[in-house]
């Protein structure tokens, strides 16, 4: 990566990159308050999909993968790591991305697709991609595809909202933010890994790949336990960790329902439509889950968040942009999902008018974030 120094005419570009960044990490947060289904707790409107198609447009396919690397790795690590949610994310969003950065170079240059197109387009690819991913890391479960028909009719409503939300949002992200320069002083730097944990990291990455293909009790309990009293010696003993991958109860909770009511096999007596092979493969399951949760704290504890800007300077050596603006909200975006979470972001918004409620709230955490990054 070129030394910033010498590359101070990218300064605007790079706080425009950081500000959409932590712009879309807010409003990951703000679908957090958004009630989950519990036969489909992956699916929420993705309003941070707006951002994509804005990225795409402004700066191209490639840097918008970039984007949506750094933003679902930056709220992954904060919202919950783990391979199964990470996994989760990036099947969608980057299916979506470049789903959407196709049609743009063959068809939006030309006139002929709108942003709403877009939209429409990229929400059926995430809804798919995701999909996709459930069926081989949640459930083998064939019943999974008959959601095939209600994904679809998710994917146009809120395909229609979100390309509805990127002329809103276009108004307020597309400023001149020479006005509020990146201080010399935060200019991040380059994260190099700690090579000490680097092969850490990388078993426990790799672990957490296998387990897909481990299916006896016997390994996955052992796994489970291991992990789990390994993660609390290393996070200083803290109890907190033995509870922890309950943060994500609707995983759990769509895992049971699918294995449990959607098996065939040998009833269990006095319990409707539970079979002994649902129960078999709920336990198992959930003994994987528990484990991928376990490891995304032991990952957080590691630092592989460093590991992973190394790996993605190597892939994508023209972006310098991008990196840096990922790195730079990678510092604030603790700050931008407190302020998301106080009642100064919300209050006195108008929800009732979504696009006009949502125009304010994006004008507010914009105004924050260029204060935060101006040091005021």
């Amino acid at each position: 990566m070129q030394s910033y120094d010498n590359r101070q005419a990218s300064v605007d570009t790079v706080t425009e990159r950081a500000v959409w960044l932590l712009i879309a990490v807010a409003l990951n947060t703000l679908e957090l308050f958004i009630p989950r289904i519990p036969l489909l707790p992956w699916l929420k409107p993705g309003l941070a999909n707006s951002i994509t198609i804005i990225w795409i447009i402004r700066y191209g396919m490639a840097d918008a993968v970039l984007y949506t690397l750094l933003r679902i790795w930056i709220s992954s690590f904060y919202f919950g790591f783990s391979l199964v949610t990470i996994s989760l994310a990036l099947s969608g969003g980057v299916c979506a991305t470049a789903v959407m950065g196709l049609l743009w170079q063959l068809l939006g240059k030309r006139g002929k697709l709108g942003t709403l197109g877009l939209a429409v387009a990229g929400a059926v690819a995430h809804n798919a991609g995701q999909l996709v991913a459930v069926y081989f890391l949640l459930t083998r479960n064939r019943v999974i595809w008959y959601q095939l028909p209600f994904m679809g009719l998710a994917a146009l409503v809120f395909g229609i909202l979100i390309g509805s939300i990127v002329q809103v949002l276009w108004r307020i992200l597309i400023h001149d933010v020479s006005d509020s320069p990146l201080p010399v002083e935060l200019q991040p730097k380059k994260y190099h890994p700690d090579h000490r944990f680097t092969p850490v990291n990388l078993l426990l990455l790799a672990v957490s790949a296998g387990l897909v293909f481990v299916h006896g009790f016997l390994p996955l309990g052992s796994c489970a336990l291991t992990v789990t009293l390994l993660t609390f010696f290393i996070r200083n003993r803290n109890p907190s960790v033995f509870i922890h991958p309950l943060r994500l109860w609707p995983l759990f909770l769509f895992v049971a329902l699918v294995y449990l009511f959607f098996s065939y096999g040998t009833r269990v007596p006095y319990i409707p439509f539970v079979t002994w092979e649902g129960l078999a493969d709920t336990a198992r399951q959930s003994l994987r889950l528990w484990t991928w949760l376990e490891i995304g704290l032991l990952l957080q504890r590691l630092q592989c968040n460093h590991l992973l800007f190394a790996i993605l300077h190597r892939l994508f050596p023209r972006h310098a942009d991008a990196l840096l603006a990922g790195l730079l909200a990678l510092e604030y975006f603790p700050e931008v999902v407190s302020f998301v979470r106080s009642s100064e972001a919300r209050s006195d918004i108008n929800w009732r008018d979504p696009f006009n409620g949502l125009a304010e709230f994006t004008g507010r955490v914009r105004e924050y974030i260029l204060q935060l990054l101006a040091g005021k």
